[in-house]
């Protein structure tokens, strides 16, 4: 019943066009030529009717039928890129003119409660939906969204689960912090969830109190899917385990995004959730799901973006994201500033794939040593690999806090605290040995990570780093919100380093 709703619901606001494009439309053979006749119906369009880059391929254009296939995308190569702060600065002028010049304040969709008016505004092509990343400087960029672009960016999302199984009409459940994400207003449009299969279930912190309580949605309504981030997912696991909570319901399907996932993480969200398939996605607030997991790495979805990378100044293979087919708002060769090793594979059954094989997360995300030298997360991934090889899988969790060029604080959490002293031994000797001999370790457990969650969560945490997790545009509470963790991060930066919630140090 609730597929043929979905049916219904797709065909009335006319997205089914959009859905089979995104969702279900893939491309696995011969991709990289129709990569190319993406790319150059992408310039072309926007080289003519888009304010800010009319003219700006006019040369690119004129040489590009002339050239191979390699030659195209190393010219493509060549071409400006541009950083957040650019996009930012242009505002609505990178849009399509049609769409640039209209007040967007008076075409602005806004959710209201009120899920059968909008589904009816939805049918329509005159609105502009509000949007806004995080930013690491605490300053979104904002972006008006039309339909088209609204949708194909929503079924990304649509992809990646599609991709584990689920199907529209099969119940999802969304674990997510509140006031993040424009999470808030998709809860006030989902009043009728239960015709709809989703269910969102937000919170403050993650403590003993909210774990059960979550349990309980689980057991109660059963989904299928689980959608939630990593480090959340395994404070889940870690807190059933300690209290026996009762699984009556393993969700078939558990999807993690938003943060980089550890492989201890995942061991340990595995044997508590031992009948569920966790998979890994990959994306950001402004293009939507860009990859998901395979067992070679993030397949790049190739219908929808095409990557490449390019050395950043510390020579680090920094992202550079085309988002094919989205005429209104162009995304193209968009640096996000995310760190990762991209590789195109060609398999033996003619199966060819763009993977995503090593993330590290944003070009901030590192810590520097006394020498000068960045450590990335996956140091610390490694790290606790070769901890675990010595006390028998025990840890579970580890956030790393900067206090300084010659000071870390490290937190762990543990799954049997009879380890607790050899971890603190060897944790402090292989930090010496391979990040410095000459920087002083401070070693702590925890039982819970204490983290605002309205910030975006890494595993790395440096001082200054107040970006907050995305999506907040228009709303005075929201703004408020962000002024707040703002404010905290900058004037308590050292005391928010030293706290720790039920920790033993």
């Amino acid at each position: 019943m609730l597929k043929t709703l979905y049916q219904l619901a797709f065909r009335y606001i006319k997205v089914k066009k959009i859905y089979q494009e995104v969702v279900i439309d893939e491309r696995l053979t011969n991709i990289r030529p129709k990569i190319r006749k993406d790319l150059e119906a992408l310039l072309s369009h926007s080289n003519t009717n888009c304010e800010y880059f009319r003219g700006k391929f006019t040369d690119f254009l004129s040489g590009a039928s002339e050239l191979s296939d390699e030659e195209f995308f190393k010219s493509y190569s060549k071409l400006p890129a541009l950083s957040k702060q650019d996009y930012a600065e242009a505002g609505q002028s990178v849009m399509t003119d049609n769409w640039a010049a209209v007040d967007a304040a008076k075409n602005t969709f806004s959710v209201e409660g009120k899920p059968l008016e909008s589904l009816r505004r939805l049918r329509n092509d005159d609105y502009l939906m509000p949007m806004a990343t995080g930013g690491s400087t605490s300053t979104p960029l904002s972006i008006m969204m039309t339909k088209q672009h609204m949708f194909s960016m929503l079924f990304t999302f649509f992809k990646c689960w599609y991709r584990m199984g689920w199907r529209p009409g099969e119940r999802m459940l969304v674990f997510y912090p509140k006031n993040t994400y424009n999470i808030d207003d998709m809860v006030k449009f989902n009043r009728l969830s239960k015709w709809v299969g989703f269910k969102y279930h937000l919170f403050d912190k993650i403590d003993e109190k909210t774990v059960r309580g979550l349990i309980d949605d689980i057991n109660q309504y059963k989904p299928k899917l689980l959608l939630v981030f990593p480090s959340p997912m395994n404070m889940i696991a870690n807190t059933v385990k300690r209290f026996n909570l009762e699984i009556k319901h393993h969700p078939e399907l558990i999807n993690v995004s938003g943060e980089t996932f550890f492989d201890c993480q995942r061991k340990h969200i595995q044997s508590i959730f031992s009948k569920s398939k966790i998979e890994d996605s990959y994306g950001s607030v402004e293009l939507g799901e860009l990859a998901h997991e395979t067992p070679d790495g993030l397949e790049i979805f190739a219908n929808v973006t095409y990557v490449e990378t390019e050395p950043n100044e510390a020579g680090q293979p920094e992202m550079i994201i085309t988002r094919l087919n989205n005429f209104d708002f162009p995304f193209i060769r968009y640096k996000m500033r995310d760190i990762a090793n991209v590789e195109f594979r060609v398999y033996p059954d003619g199966t060819e794939k763009y993977l995503i094989t090593k993330i590290e997360g944003k070009d901030s995300n590192f810590i520097l040593n006394d020498q000068g030298n960045r450590f990335y997360p996956s140091f610390f991934n490694t790290l606790v690999n070769d901890l675990n090889l010595i006390v028998s899988d025990s840890v579970i969790e580890i956030k790393v806090f900067e206090k300084g060029q010659r000071e870390l604080e490290v937190q762990f959490i543990l799954s049997d605290n009879q380890f607790m002293e050899q971890v603190r031994t060897e944790s402090k000797r292989l930090l010496s040995e391979r990040l410095s001999s000459e920087m002083d370790f401070v070693i702590r457990f925890v039982d819970f990570i204490d983290h605002d969650y309205r910030r975006k969560y890494r595993v790395i945490q440096r001082i200054g780093d107040i970006e907050f997790a995305g999506g907040m545009v228009g709303d005075e509470s929201k703004t408020s919100a962000i002024n707040e963790v703002v404010s905290d991060a900058t004037e308590n930066s050292d005391s928010e380093f030293n706290t720790t919630s039920n920790s033993i140090a």
